[in-house]
């Protein structure tokens, strides 16, 4: 405790010496006029940094301040406002956005008037450190970007005024690129270009810094719906709903977010990206996993869409009404009621008056004579054949895209298509062998004929031997009975 009250009483001793010393050699204010103010007695400090303002150097006090009473040492500012600096300095006032304290001609907030050890007479080394006495835009961010990273405000924005908003030093996209050059030389090369990237960089990014990568200001789909607020509706209302949308950074899985060769700005073509997820089992919902889609692997003849790698020409990739992400309708199952609108999808492309037209000798190949076998598998009132009855949606081994089979509940019913060169045959698990033939019709009105007659033979037999069993029995003829039977 002792040595303790004794090293106090030393340092304040030493503090007294101090304070009378300074008070011995202070130097008297002059009490008259002077050439100037910065002497080897006065104002010593101003002369002896490494950056000092040019009437500080010259010895020209008067630029800046007038006199009043040269035996009180007093004196006042020349000028008021921003005219105060500006009166020189005219340079620094002339874009259309002037910074507040230069507006006001605050410029000692930044700079020391006088002298200063730090480059443009900076009260601080970091030119940071002063724009943070009043701009607070890092917090406690995750990422930031480079020139606030390190304190370099002065690279984005002009300290002082510019034409641009938010006293940036050029456009925005051009300032951008003055740094991010490997960007711009990309979107050159590139046919499609997302808008905001030639234009608005800060559309997507913050300028200073963010939580999350490459600072963007939000996380993808939230990031891109408020100017794509149509796919938001879609992806969030539609019926059938195309999960990876919604979910956390999903744009980025199809899409790139500057510029592409592929339209849409799409990472690769539809039916690669598609298949980068659909290769494999996609859960669709909480209740159904749509299996790995295996439907294109080693077939000779590719759905016109399909060969054009065009997945887009049925499908609606954000969200659709209908089942399966389908444009229009198509019936999901192998019976529907023919409609018209139940086969709008394929009707965007093939004639609608191939299901509607019993006869014809051109509308279709698949005829026997003239009828329309189209006509007759898909037109009717309750069990029509659906286009997926016998045709595969996407692509298959056999001409005009046939099935070899068809989901029919737990069966793969075969079609069994055999093609020849004025027609063919089917022999499907739905009914015997059939052939048609566009130059020798098969005449299966005499064949219906024909097996009309043997039903109505099988019949009359047995009514005949039902009718006999009857009348044995009433008799008690017990061993004819057996014997008709």
């Amino acid at each position: 405790m002792n040595a303790s009250l004794k090293h106090c009483k030393n340092i304040a001793f030493l503090l007294f010496c101090m304070l009378m010393s300074s008070t011995v050699l202070a130097v008297d204010k002059p009490n008259t006029p002077q050439t100037t103010c910065a002497t080897k007695d006065c104002h010593t400090v101003y002369s002896t940094k490494a950056f000092v303002h040019g009437p500080v150097e010259l010895g020209d006090c008067k630029s800046c301040h007038k006199p009043l009473d040269s035996k009180k040492h007093t004196f006042e500012f020349i000028r008021k406002g921003q005219d105060f600096c500006g009166n020189c300095h005219l340079d620094q006032t002339t874009g259309k956005n002037v910074h507040k304290p230069v507006e006001s001609g605050d410029c000692t907030q930044c700079h020391d008037p006088h002298s200063s050890d730090n480059k443009f007479m900076l009260t601080e080394k970091k030119v940071a450190d002063i724009c943070e006495n009043c701009h607070q835009v890092t917090g406690q961010l995750q990422y930031l970007h480079g020139p606030t990273a390190i304190g370099e405000c002065t690279m984005c924005h002009d300290s002082h005024s510019s034409d641009h908003e938010k006293l940036l030093v050029e456009d925005s996209a051009k300032l951008c690129f003055s740094c991010h050059t490997i960007t711009q030389q990309e979107l050159e090369k590139y046919e499609f270009i997302h808008e905001p990237a030639q234009s608005d960089c800060i559309g997507c990014h913050s300028g200073h810094g963010a939580d999350n990568p490459m600072m963007l200001k939000d996380e993808a789909p939230q990031l891109c719906f408020p100017c794509h607020e149509d796919i938001e509706k879609t992806a969030t209302t539609s019926a059938c709903q195309h999960s990876v949308v919604t979910k956390p950074d999903g744009c980025m899985m199809c899409h790139t977010p500057h510029a592409s060769n592929v339209k849409y700005i799409l990472k690769s073509d539809p039916v690669s990206l598609c298949m980068s997820c659909h290769n494999k089992p996609v859960g669709i919902s909480k209740d159904e996993v749509l299996g790995a889609f295996k439907e294109l692997e080693d077939k000779k003849f590719m759905h016109g869409p399909v060969a054009q790698n065009n997945c887009n020409g049925c499908h609606l990739v954000h969200g659709s009404e209908h089942f399966r992400l389908l444009e229009k309708n198509y019936p999901p199952q192998f019976y529907a009621p023919y409609k018209p609108e139940n086969y709008e999808l394929c009707f965007s492309c093939h004639q609608e008056s191939l299901s509607r037209t019993a006869k014809t000798t051109n509308l279709t190949d698949f005829r026997n004579g003239r009828i329309n076998m189209h006509y007759l598998h898909v037109n009717k009132a309750e069990r029509g054949r659906t286009c997926r009855s016998c045709h595969q949606t996407h692509a298959s081994n056999l001409p005009k895209h046939i099935r070899a089979s068809v989901p029919y509940g737990k069966w793969e019913l075969p079609i069994n298509f055999t093609k020849t060169k004025t027609g063919g045959t089917c022999a499907p698990g739905c009914h015997r062998a059939k052939t048609y033939d566009r130059d020798n019709p098969v005449d299966y009105a005499a064949e219906a004929k024909k097996i009309k007659e043997l039903a109505e033979a099988r019949k009359l037999q047995r009514q005949k031997k039902a009718e006999a069993k009857a009348k044995a029995e009433s008799a008690g003829e017990t061993e004819s009975v057996e014997k008709i039977e």
